[in-house]
């Protein structure tokens, strides 16, 4: 759980770059924004922090509870690690990579979605706020 939103939007602030399609919620358009809130349903007191959109079946959103995609739900205190096999593994640059590998702490794992040139980014506010 995030317990401090303004942390995280402000390290979201000072790390990102030329980002197209992953914002502050806040900063997205508000017709993005209605279509993700449309397909998801809100936890009590739960915020939309971070979200990337191409389109609504590819989309994630960051809250101060969840990490929400198109297809997986996950608590973030049930993370348990994130990977990036895409560089590790693959081979592929910096700027060619544009996904994230979430392992569940059930050791389930999906594959989340990314703007090229955003992972370094995601994945430094995802270590921050699941880091235990």
């Amino acid at each position: 759980m995030i317990k401090n939103v303004n942390i995280v939007k402000s390290k979201f602030k000072r790390i990102k770059q030329d980002f197209f399609k992953t914002d502050l919620f806040e900063n997205l358009e508000d017709n993005i924004q209605q279509q993700i809130n449309n397909n998801i349903t809100y936890l009590d007191d739960e915020i939309p922090v971070l979200g990337y959109f191409s389109s609504i079946d590819n989309f994630w959103i960051l809250t101060n509870f969840r990490l929400i995609n198109n297809f997986t739900k996950v608590l973030l205190d049930d993370i348990e690690k994130i990977d990036i096999p895409e560089i590790f593994i693959g081979g592929k640059s910096n700027y060619e990579c544009n996904s994230l590998q979430i392992i569940k702490n059930d050791n389930t794992d999906f594959k989340l979605s990314l703007e090229n040139s955003t992972w370094y980014a995601v994945f430094n506010i995802l270590q921050f706020v699941t880091r235990k």
